[in-house]
């Protein structure tokens, strides 16, 4: 269990410091407990050395603790402010969520920065919703499609404060890098990817085996209450067109099932813990893999598509023959 708590911010940690004793971040290192780190293992792009410097400087035990309370207290704001209720049912019950925050995955930080730049966007908050995109696209695997909507929503409406921002921000943080790192960061930094893609699995989410049904459940989804939300859309698509089959990347999934459904039901989350335990990864093989990362976005999107334990208990109660009761219509 020691190993498994953080491991992946302490080697985002070890990476930095490898970086600042003058070594090629991108290239193999040792993690804070002695563990190998393979060339590739550290894909971040180079303003996040820079950017991650002050938090590599001091113990990785409080930095690491600070950053995942971070990222539980953001998601549970936004999940409060998008439908009223508490995100805490996510991040224990689904295990997307709560994988990424034991191993400390930056993907739902970066997530949360994802909306909240759009949320700022919708209020009018243009130059805090354009820092905060500029920073959630560090990210791309998880931001991409839906930042590149918001930047071109805001261009097309000519509200100059988020695209500009964007820039200044992506510029200041590149040229910073650039300066301090070097040139040879980028060349480094794209030697890494490469190798860090032939190491991952990369099987699409809608790819077999389960890959057509959720096809179908998130056709589904966005029918009964997605139409019209071409943010929650990309953000959807990103996911699953993104060719890697890692559980904690799905965490999008609960971000948008929360903006659609208002009232998510949360029993259908225990569903991921349940699968790993009856299905543990004994033989790892690319079909394997994919199953289970797939079961769990099944999961996460039946809790937008399930009814409420009341409407369940309401309708066992009624007698055999009679009709649901229906609200009152205008």
């Amino acid at each position: 269990m020691e190993e498994f708590w953080l491991r992946d911010w302490r080697m985002f940690m070890a990476a930095i410091r490898h970086w600042l004793g003058g070594a090629d971040p991108y290239g193999p290192f040792e993690g804070l407990l002695g563990t190998p780190h393979h060339a590739g293992a550290f894909g971040y792009p180079p303003p996040t050395l820079v950017l991650a410097t002050p938090l590599a400087l001091l113990p990785w035990q409080i930095t690491g603790l600070l950053f995942v309370l971070a990222s539980a207290v953001v998601f549970e704001r936004w999940v409060r402010r998008s439908s009223g209720r508490s995100g805490l049912p996510w991040l224990v019950l689904w295990l997307p969520l709560f994988q990424g925050l034991v191993i400390g995955q930056t993907t739902l930080l970066a997530l949360a920065g994802l909306v909240f730049a759009e949320l700022f966007y919708k209020e009018g908050r243009e130059r805090q919703a354009g820092f905060l995109l500029a920073l959630a696209v560090l990210k791309p695997q998880a931001a991409i499609l839906p930042a590149g909507w918001l930047l071109l929503r805001a261009l097309l409406a000519r509200r100059w404060g988020l695209p500009l921002t964007f820039v200044a921000v992506s510029a200041a943080i590149w040229a910073a890098a650039l300066l301090i790192a070097g040139p040879q960061i980028v060349p480094q930094w794209v030697g890494g990817l490469i190798v860090y893609d032939d190491l991952l699995p990369d099987r699409m989410l809608l790819f077999p085996p389960f890959g057509p049904l959720i096809g179908v459940l998130v056709g589904l989804l966005w029918w009964r209450h997605g139409r019209g939300d071409v943010f929650g859309l990309l953000l959807l698509l990103n996911t699953l067109f993104y060719p890697l089959s890692v559980i904690y990347m799905t965490a999008a999934v609960a971000f948008v099932v929360v903006r659609w459904r208002r009232d998510w039901v949360w029993y259908p989350l225990g569903l991921s813990w349940a699968i790993v335990i009856a299905f543990p990864l004994v033989v790892r093989t690319t079909d394997s893999i994919a199953a289970i990362t797939q079961a769990n976005v099944i999961a996460g999107l039946l809790a937008g598509l399930l009814p409420g334990l009341a409407r369940l208990r309401l309708g066992e109660a009624q007698p055999k023959g009679t009709k649901r009761h229906e609200g009152h219509k205008a």
